[in-house]
């Protein structure tokens, strides 16, 4: 019987595929073009027009009744806000909440199409502002799921040597929308618009015809491969896509310390399952899973599904409180976790370092606002000199500087705010991660560390050395880029560098890789937190090629005399291909972006006094200001020789001493009075902020 039932499904199947064939279900076109819709008043994106022509999308149509279900199709982009589609009155979902360019199904439930004229509307369900388009509206007499399996991909990922590796496939059309596929997430794959990620690298899915471009990734490291396929209705075709690797990362574990399930978390889309998949879909050698006030053990999911091998899960936790949010890793699996109720940070961070195995707190976010309160509001903290104005304690050893989910719109904000920790002496870690809840919207890894530690098994990654070069700040953060940084040719991140009295120039090379389908425009050397210098990155002309770029930079010894700590930092244009898209900021500050990859590396410390340990620049202005007490103008006689951190620290221990920081002002001169007035800037800021109460 059980043959019978599936004998019959298949006639009645391919009858309805006959009749497609038969050219008797042409679509409804409701609107062709594509339409700007906001709600608001307030405009979200400078390249939207100022004035939106409409609040709401309203078109009425003249069609005949549907006795079976029907498929509504429109195409949408830059979605970020709820918006309701309502066919004559009646709910048939939402818009996907995703601002990439996608075509989107809904089915049409018998009888909500009536003869004569009907009537659809879409809006926003909020007042947030929200600058979408929507357009190429059709209405096809057949169902969704029939629609989307008129025709059959087969493709399998294989490396050169002809090995199945897991991956990412993108499916586009020829505008280059995502487009629905006919196929379900299950144990080996995690389907969402226009998105497959395969563990096995093989992957069967259904099309309705057309023309589409199938890309083929498995996240930074590896090649992009595509090929465009033109199907009819009835036709399956089966394709192999080769990656290669294009990033050499021996040596470097590729993590993301920031992950989620909506198993575990309760929001976003990406399960449990779903992301055992796109974890080795995006090459990712040790993710942390950082579940809201969750430990989560990833690993015996994992072993069930055969994913253990690309990966060596960590048991982390995101301690979510109403005044920030701080990843902590490793949890024991019995653990009693930190109370995530409290708000004062001294209690908080104690709680977390006391957690048994616990050996790294990361701030999270520091720029964005949670429940009321941004951690590093110019209110409540000086980026210059990384202090504290409401008393909190600054204990944890790690900070995100990149995170993929949440950029900020100026890519380097976070990048800055770590430097100004750095200069007040604090072993703070600079943490790349891409907080993804999904499947495809935020692709997990994109925001990533790279830690100094052997590699050569990624399923079994030996967790307490990871984490003890991650504590000693030897990483790279990466997004979209990948840069090293040496100091005579044998020091890297997380290094003490000793110089002796009479050695020659400090020598620093750098080098930029990405694979072919980035750009980097600049690569530049950060001393103490400014720029000091910066070379220019040029493509190869007329070639698609690894990026892969060197510069060797020379600091003068009589720059080095005090103690300073360098670091690099790598830029380019963002990414706008589907496959692995660069996303819009998720709380900006202004209507003007612009996409940027990035690349740093953890700072590299030097010995310029050659007394053996580093000296922060908030100690030496200590030092200094307990030396020339009371004595103006020996201080700005040693000032002229101290690097700026050092001299915006000097205005900060001065600054309860108005008359003295005045006095110290009056007779700077140069690069000395440029730094004291940055400062004053900053404290001016700082008043502003509190008195307008601005987070």
């Amino acid at each position: 019987m059980r043959n019978i039932i599936i004998l019959s499904f298949s006639i009645f199947h391919w009858l309805s595929i006959a009749s497609i064939w038969a050219g008797d279900l042409s679509p409804v076109v409701i609107e062709d073009a594509l339409q700007h819709v906001r709600t608001t008043a307030e405009r979200e994106w400078a390249w939207f027009p100022e004035n939106a022509p409409t609040q709401r999308f309203e078109r009425e149509f003249e069609s005949s009744a549907n006795p079976e279900a029907w498929t509504l199709t429109l195409r949408q982009q830059n979605v970020k806000q709820a918006w309701d589609v309502r066919l004559n009155g009646t709910s048939l979902g939402r818009l996907v909440r995703d601002e990439n360019d996608m075509r989107v199904d809904f089915p049409v439930p018998p009888g909500s199409v009536i003869d004569g004229k009907n009537r659809l509307e879409i809006r926003q369900n909020g007042s947030d502002a929200d600058d979408i388009r929507i357009g190429e509206v059709r209405l096809y007499p057949t169902s969704a799921e029939t629609r989307r399996n008129l025709a059959r991909v087969e493709i399998s990922l294989v490396d050169p040597a002809g090995a199945p590796i897991p991956g990412r496939i993108t499916i586009t059309d020829q505008a280059g929308a995502l487009i629905p596929v006919g196929a379900v997430s299950n144990h080996d794959t995690a389907v969402r618009q226009g998105v497959v990620y395969t563990l096995s690298g093989k992957a069967a899915f259904g099309v309705a015809p057309g023309q589409y471009r199938i890309v083929a990734t498995r996240g930074f490291e590896y090649s992009l491969a595509d090929v465009t396929v033109q199907l009819t209705a009835g036709q399956r075709i089966t394709k192999t896509l080769v990656l290669s690797r294009e990033v050499d990362t021996r040596g470097w574990v590729a993590c993301d310390t920031h992950v989620h399930t909506v198993t575990h978390s309760g929001h976003g889309d990406c399960t449990i399952e779903e992301r055992m998949v796109t974890l080795a879909g995006e090459g990712i050698e040790l993710p942390i899973a950082t579940d809201h006030n969750k430990a989560i053990d990833y690993r015996p999911i994992a072993e069930s599904m055969g994913a253990d091998a690309y990966f060596t899960p960590v048991i982390g936790d995101e301690c979510t409180t109403k005044q920030g949010h701080f990843n902590l890793f490793p949890i024991r699996p019995d653990s009693e976790l930190p109370d995530h109720t409290q708000t004062d940070w001294k209690p908080l961070l104690a709680d977390i370092a006391s957690t048994p195995d616990v050996k790294v707190a990361i701030l999270n976010h520091a720029r964005d606002i949670h429940s009321g309160f941004r951690p590093f509001s110019p209110a409540r903290h000086n980026r210059l000199t990384g202090e504290r104005l409401d008393g909190q304690s600054l204990d944890f050893n790690a900070m995100e500087i990149i995170n993929s989910g949440a950029v900020q719109t100026d890519t380097l904000e976070l990048f800055h705010d770590w430097c100004g920790l750095i200069n007040r002496g604090l072993d703070v870690t600079p943490v790349g991660c891409s907080d993804s809840h999904d499947v495809a919207r935020f692709i997990v890894g994109q925001g990533r560390t790279y830690i100094r530690c052997d590699d050569a098994n990624p399923g079994q990654i030996n967790v307490a050395d990871a984490i003890d070069a991650f504590v000693q700040g030897r990483v790279i953060v990466s997004y979209g880029l990948l840069v090293h940084l040496t100091v005579h040719d044998d020091s890297g991140p997380g290094d003490l560098v000793s110089l002796d009295p009479d050695q020659g120039d400090l020598v620093v090379t750098a080098r930029v890789t990405g694979p072919a389908w980035t750009r980097a425009d600049s690569v530049a050397l950060y001393v103490c937190g400014r720029e000091r210098f910066r070379h220019s990155v040029a493509p190869v002309p007329g070639r698609e090629t690894a990026v892969d770029s060197h510069v060797t930079w020379r600091l003068p010894r009589s720059e080095c005399r005090h103690d300073l700590w360098l670091t690099a930092v790598a830029t380019g244009p963002g990414i706008t291909d589907p496959s692995w898209a660069t996303a819009l900021p998720y709380q900006p500050t202004s209507t003007s972006f612009s996409h940027t990859v990035f690349s740093s590396t953890g700072a590299i410390r030097v010995d310029g006094d050659g007394d053996g340990t580093f000296t922060s620049s908030l100690e030496s202005a200590r030092q200094i200001v307990r030396r020339h007490a009371g004595d103006a103008a020996g201080l700005l006689n040693r000032l002229r020789s101290s690097d700026p951190s050092v001299i915006h620290h000097v205005a900060s221990l001065l600054r309860t001493s108005g008359d003295a920081l005045a006095e110290l002002e009056s007779l700077a001169q140069g690069k000395v009075a440029t730094a004291l007035s940055e400062a004053r800037r900053a404290d001016r800021m700082s008043v502003i902020a509190k008195l307008e109460g601005v987070e």
